[in-house]
């Protein structure tokens, strides 16, 4: 039987908490294994010597004798990968898959104009770098926000109006908005047009 997957987003120095269902055990728990890949995280067994913490895991990570339930503080990016769990050594069906990234910076909305400036690609520039899946989001003035890609373009028509562009970016533990730009044109009427970024 395949194992039940559970996909978590931590931010970097965040705390990670697992609580294991214990539902399919049947019999008194006597040993209980942590592992991350293959590399032991906690083990406690009753009978022979009581609880372990390994090698990186040390001074940061707690297990629950009674619940099963292991804490990690102080989260790494080396800690990103698959958590299993043993009771009575036995595995459980569910593992857990773990990304730690980074939160995302404050983002820049920069402004590339052709020569008589009636198109401009808006950028919202950020390092994503370790903070990753990244979406992105605008905002035309007072309106809606709208989940778009990084990049815009914005046409100058004949009729006058101007408005301001405020980009956001988010990840799965955080997000940020970016400082309003405007008056990219003269004062003129701007639709929006979606990009798409390959």
């Amino acid at each position: 039987m395949s194992a039940f997957l559970d996909d978590l987003y931590h931010e970097v120095g965040g705390k990670l908490v697992l609580k294991p269902d214990k539902s399919t055990v049947t019999d008194p728990i006597t040993s209980i294994l942590w592992k991350h890949g293959k590399n032991k995280v906690a083990e406690w067994d009753k009978d022979f010597g009581g609880l372990d913490i390994y090698a990186a895991f040390k001074e940061r990570t707690t297990l629950d004798q009674t619940s099963g339930e292991l804490r990690i503080s102080g989260l790494k990016k080396t800690d990103s990968g698959v958590y299993s769990v043993e009771f009575n050594s036995k595995l459980l069906n569910k593992t857990y898959t773990l990304s730690v990234i980074k939160a995302v910076p404050k983002p820049t909305i920069t402004s590339s104009c052709n020569p008589d400036k009636t198109s401009c690609t808006l950028t919202c520039e950020v390092d994503t770098t370790d903070a990753e899946p990244v979406t992105y989001s605008w905002k035309e003035g007072e309106g809606a926000w709208e989940d778009l890609d990084k990049q815009l373009n914005i046409n100058k028509s004949d009729t006058g109006k101007s408005t301001k562009y405020i980009c956001k970016m988010k990840n799965p533990v955080s997000e940020e908005v970016s400082d309003p730009i405007g008056q990219v044109f003269d004062p003129g009427e701007w639709t929006l047009k979606r990009v798409t970024v390959l």
